[in-house]
């Protein structure tokens, strides 16, 4: 990861120009003039190399000054010719000073390199691909629901639909690139949100998210239902059309609009909105092998079991009798401060 990082900032310091060449310039004027200054004071007593050298600087920097020794038509052209090439390379210098500054206001090298020092730190988050108007959608939930996540676009120019572009991590890339994937921490996540239109593209970087780390979960969008079962063999975990969700959801708000409006009010990412979450049993957690009725789960947590996960097959609500087993996974239902509690109470171990 050090690698990859220093790669970014090398990229983005490209533009950066180094003055090599006035450098180079004003330190042969600098030579050549106390060279012939002291050649030309060789046989006047008390001139020495110092004297030589200080002429020089002076006659470069235009302090105005006198003459330290008497010089003849020759010492006066040697220093008109060491002011203009003196002058003109300390030009060319703040000139190349002041053209770099600009390019790294203009790059924001020092906030990219803040904002990869935060991605580094990031464990256990999501990446997002793409932000268009479904990634910024998606943005909006990840953000409500205080995820931590990066965002990978390859150019961020298309409208901020929620005005969040200033608030999030984002690596600027092509998400096809490994390189890019490794900066947003692949390795280290535990999720992917594919919102990319183009079916080719997520495919690759779904195969490419599962090279990296096998074990990550992905959500990819397709748009044309024949993609579906292609990102499913790649490699993705869920694969949604936005479209035919956009198209239930109308319809159900005219069939059922009172469901639809108990829903929207009352399910939401703040604390006391209620949401459905998932929580998988830990090994060595205190609920094993113990039935629902002895853990009294509604009065410790106020939360409601609605489904148990046991082998990748739904146990849809589980009576009082049932019990729990190593790696079974709840599906509770509550707000988000019952569902954290409910949470951290499975937690405890033996």
């Amino acid at each position: 990861m050090k690698l990859s990082k220093l790669k970014f900032i090398r990229k983005s310091d490209e533009s950066i120009k180094t003055p090599v060449i006035p450098l180079i310039l004003l330190f042969l004027v600098i030579i050549s003039g106390t060279i012939g200054y002291y050649l030309l004071w060789k046989d006047i007593p008390g001139a020495d190399m110092f004297d030589a050298f200080y002429m020089t600087i002076i006659t470069i920097t235009t302090i105005g000054f006198a003459e330290i020794h008497p010089m003849n038509y020759i010492g006066r052209l040697l220093t008109i010719f060491i002011a203009i090439g003196g002058i003109g390379s300390l030009f060319f210098i703040l000139t190349v000073f002041m053209e770099n500054l600009f390019i790294m206001q203009l790059n924001n090298v020092r906030g990219k390199k803040k904002m990869l020092r935060k991605i580094d730190n990031l464990n256990r988050h999501i990446i997002l691909i793409g932000f268009g108007r479904v990634g910024q959608l998606a943005a909006k939930v990840l953000l409500e629901s205080n995820e931590e996540f990066v965002v990978i676009d390859d150019d961020f120019i298309e409208h901020d639909l929620l005005e969040t572009k200033e608030k999030i991590l984002k690596v600027k890339g092509d998400a096809t690139s490994d390189e890019i994937l490794i900066k947003a921490g692949i390795e280290r996540a535990k999720g992917v949100i594919v919102t990319t239109a183009n079916p080719a593209t997520t495919v690759f970087v779904v195969l490419s998210a599962k090279v990296f780390n096998p074990k990550i979960f992905i959500v990819a969008r397709a748009d044309d239902y024949s993609d579906i079962e292609k990102l499913k063999r790649a490699g993705a975990d869920r694969v949604v059309n936005p479209y035919s969700i956009g198209g239930q959801h109308l319809a159900n708000l005219m069939i059922q609009p009172n469901v639809i409006d108990f829903f929207e009010l009352s399910f939401g990412a703040k604390e006391d909105k209620f949401t459905v979450e998932n929580i998988t049993l830990p090994e060595n957690s205190i609920w094993l092998n113990k039935s629902l009725k002895e853990l009294h789960i509604r009065q410790s947590a106020r939360a409601t079991i609605l489904a148990v996960i046991r082998d990748d097959n739904p146990i849809p609500n589980p009576d009082g009798n049932f019990i729990l087993e190593n790696n079974d996974v709840l599906i509770v239902f509550g707000t988000r401060s019952h569902l954290k509690n409910l949470e951290n109470l499975t937690l405890e171990t033996k």
